[in-house]
């Protein structure tokens, strides 16, 4: 029972468990105290709860395993990693989707289901976890590209209602979604003569964004305000225009700061421009030692292309880097004589040799230095590079890393990773998030709750890096934010490595069947993404590691529309071209997870405090929120409903079991109970999410 590659009769399955009930209770005539039954998970948790004994409690989680020796199922933590972006793409379509039909008040909450349909088959644990067969990913992919489709009718009729001015009638420019943007393309504005990007950002504050827009000729663009605004004109790198697949002829991008409103949008208006605009590129360099360095950090790189030290200008902290850049590691091959030792594969990572390779002996760096942004842009070798990016004003630094198609000549699997070596004094400790949110302490070659013989220096070390990892001394913290799920860990003191993308030519023997060697157009996959790099003190961290995070993950999403307006006067007088749901600012502290129309007049609110307790003085403390807040344009609040977490029970009906867990302590909570309130103000404690069923006048 439970094998999920084995059970595909249900009617022989049942048949036969039936007879096995009989027999071994007809045992019980003779003496037998054993009584079998069907049961569920539910009723064992209930009868051991029965028993009344004391039951340790357990912090820590179970990562790494291993199914067998030398065989650590830490693999799949970075297998198919473009499916792994693609599912967080889809889901900051679907929360954005959701929010646009609920301040529309359009109440299409069918049109949305086949997304959230395609996004909930995606949580499969063999679905974002890499672990299927190529044609089920590609299954997967393609569900979640016709839900994705079938919400563009939803952010249509939202924007609809939403952009017009009032007194103003008639339908809005289509809005449409450039999918490929990654690379660089957006094949419906190329040539225009006009065009809108319209940025929608899902947070519950405002954000500083630096949208990258792929272009054929020069342009004007107009802010919300009906300002000419100041951007980079700059060449797409060579890199991403020669990626596989991708088909636009634009070499070129604008790059430009966007303020956005809380839970709103901006609308930013290009215009083609006859005259040529003179790019301002105030310094450029080519393999040369070079400085990055804005208003808080300063990047500093030497002549063959290596980060040396990030600089916190405000704080006066340094971290010296004694390499930042690309490894490989080679796939074992199991002997057949020996199938008890598996393979690398889709589950399974498992190096050949300790050590891993460094991708290139040499690199080569361009420095460019502009206004809104300093960019270092590395190449390691034909299918690996990176652009490392600091933004005006920014006190975090992105890398851009672009690898593939990884190259199997040789008849080797690799699996490619990023490692940054630093001179922080992290000991053997490194932290990891454990669901996106709470933090764990990992200590390399140890277990806090069961003894651990660390057979495997590597792979039994790696942990999922879902959204970050960090590690630290007593001035200085390192925190990595990614922007999908990843693997990874602390090797050595001071370091940091992400594994980022795996080519791997045989099975492990572990259910998938079948390689992971992952193609598109006839050539290995490329994989591109992103890494946010934060230096700063470790009590300090916090705000801007908890920050970022919620922001890459609900990142605002962009559409494009051609208004045929002709010119920007007449776009202003048709549409306004900034708009937010909020009145009044929420608290830093507080996310909105979910705002969801059921109905005209009901609602589904997911609010959370997204701290952790004791990690930052002063948004580590409990926040009260007035709901009402996220209603203004909406309607008042009549009643509301607190419901648990899975939004289908009243939380006054929630009467969870009571455990013993240790001097006579007990396991229950004290939870607020509010079934109907009498005021719309809540207080989250760190950590906690509270739901409501909202109904609205």
């Amino acid at each position: 029972m439970g094998d999920d590659f084995q059970d595909v009769n249900a009617n022989e399955k049942f048949k036969n468990l039936d007879k096995l009930i009989q027999y071994v209770n007809l045992q019980q005539a003779n003496g037998s105290d054993v009584n079998v039954f069907y049961s569920t998970p539910s009723c064992y948790l209930y009868a051991l709860n029965k028993v009344n004994r004391e039951w340790k409690s357990k912090n820590d989680d179970f990562f790494p395993y291993a199914s067998i020796p030398f065989a650590y199922w830490t693999g799949y933590f970075t297998s198919r990693p473009a499916f792994k972006r693609y599912e967080r793409y889809a889901n900051n379509i679907l929360q954005v989707t959701r929010q646009l039909n609920g301040f529309s008040q359009m109440n299409l909450r069918d049109s949305i289901f086949y997304l959230s349909e395609a996004m909930g088959l995606a949580q499969h644990h063999d679905a974002v976890s890499g672990t299927e067969k190529q044609h089920v990913a590609d299954d997967y992919a393609q569900r979640l590209a016709d839900g994705i489709d079938r919400t563009m009718d939803v952010i249509n009729n939202a924007y609809g209602k939403l952009l017009l001015k009032e007194n103003r009638t008639g339908p809005i420019a289509h809005q449409f979604l450039c999918p490929f943007s990654n690379i660089s393309e957006c094949l419906p504005i190329e040539g225009q003569n006009e065009f809108v990007l319209t940025l929608w950002n899902p947070t519950i504050h405002p954000v500083i964004t630096h949208p990258r827009v792929p272009v054929t000729r020069q342009y004007l663009i107009y802010d919300p305000s009906g300002t000419i605004i100041h951007a980079e004109y700059l060449p797409i790198p060579q890199t991403i225009r020669n990626i596989p697949g991708r088909t636009s002829s634009a070499a070129n991008q604008y790059v430009f700061q966007a303020s956005l409103p809380a839970l709103g949008y901006s609308t930013y208006y290009f215009k083609a421009h006859t005259a040529t605009i003179n790019e301002q590129i105030k310094k450029s360099t080519v393999n040369q030692a070079c400085i990055l360095q804005n208003e808080h950090l300063r990047v500093e790189f030497n002549e063959l292309g290596h980060l040396k030290r990030i600089t916190n200008l405000d704080k006066n902290i340094v971290v010296s880097f004694t390499e930042q850049g690309f490894y490989w590691y080679a796939s074992y091959t199991s002997n057949p004589t020996t199938p008890e030792f598996p393979s690398s594969g889709a589950y399974v990572f498992r190096p050949l040799y300790p050590e891993a390779f460094p991708v290139s002996p040499l690199r080569q760096i361009n420095c460019t230095i502009t206004d809104t942004v300093q960019k270092a842009s590395i190449m390691f070798n034909d299918w690996i590079s990176q652009e490392i990016h600091l933004y005006r004003n920014a006190s975090t630094l992105e890398i851009d890393w672009t690898v593939g198609p990884i190259p199997i000549d040789d008849n080797i699997g690799k699996e490619i990773i990023i490692r940054y070596n630093t001179n922080i004094d992290s000991g053997s400790k490194y932290y990891t998030d454990a669901n996106g949110r709470e933090v764990l302490e990992r200590i390399r070659n140890h277990r806090p709750t069961w003894p651990y013989f660390p057979e495997v220096p590597i792979t039994g070390n790696y942990y999922p890096i879902n959204s970050r990892i960090w590690i630290r001394d007593r001035e200085r913290q390192l925190t990595i934010l990614t922007d999908r799920s990843e693997g990874g860990g602390s090797m050595y003191d001071g370091s940091v490595e992400i594994m980022v993308h795996r080519r791997i030519l045989h099975d492990d023997s572990m259910g998938v069947g079948e390689a992971l060697n992952e193609t598109a157009y006839g050539k290995g996959l490329v994989v591109t993404g992103k890494h946010i790099l934060i230096i700063d003190r470790p009590s300090d961290s916090a705000r801007l590691h908890r920050t970022g995070a919620q922001q890459m993950f609900m990142h605002p999403l962009a559409t494009y529309s051609l208004p045929n307006t002709s010119s920007y006067i007449n776009y202003s007088n048709m549409y306004k071209q900034s708009w937010s749901a909020l009145s009044d600012a929420m608290p830093l502290n507080v996310h909105l997870l979910t705002f969801d129309q059921l109905n005209s007049k009901q609602y589904l609110i997911r609010v959370e405090h997204y701290f952790e307790l004791n990690e930052d003085d002063v948004y580590s403390q409990p926040v009260t929120i007035d709901l009402q807040t996220l209603f203004t344009s909406i309607g008042t609040i009549k009643d509301m409903t607190e419901l648990i977490l899975t939004a289908n029970l009243p939380l006054s009906d929630l009467h969870r079991l009571d455990w013993m867990i240790k001097d006579d302590q007990s396991s229950r909570a004290d939870i607020i109970q509010q079934s109907v309130s009498n005021t719309t103000s809540i207080t989250l404690n760190p950590m906690q999410i509270r739901t409501f069923q909202i109904d609205i006048l």
